[in-house]
């Protein structure tokens, strides 16, 4: 039986978050990641706070829910090539020294209508 996907919730108004899923998107060849909008319906099944959780990735592994550096390391983790090593190396910064650095990013991000890309991919909800 095959792994459920990671469902990967982002802000569709966040330019960041879309070029990063944009990013992952043409990395993940085994198709292991869905995304979608943290405030679509998706999001409102999976319980997340109404609105998203803007400038936080949430990324759901099964029943694990994981945000910020540690869901990002999660979705290097899931890429082939030199990502896995990269997420394994990462590990070593604390966690809140990497949520530090993630959330210093994620207050300079920069703002796009939709994620256009994403609505034509694998975007759902």
């Amino acid at each position: 039986m095959p792994d459920a996907p990671l469902v990967i919730l982002i802000d569709a108004e966040c330019a960041l978050c879309c070029g990063t899923a944009v990013w992952l998107s043409s990395r993940d060849a085994r198709q292991a990641m869905v995304f979608a909008s943290n405030r679509g319906e998706v999001g409102r099944i999976a319980d997340e706070p109404p609105g998203g959780d803007p400038g936080t990735i949430v990324v759901w592994d099964g029943s694990r829910r994981l945000v910020r550096s540690a869901a990002v390391l999660r979705l290097l983790q899931a890429l082939p090539g030199p990502w896995p090593f990269v997420a394994g190396t990462l590990r070593c910064v604390p966690r809140f020294l990497r949520d530090a650095a993630y959330d210093f990013v994620a207050a300079r991000r920069g703002r796009s209508d939709r994620c256009a890309s994403l609505s034509a991919g694998r975007l759902v909800g």
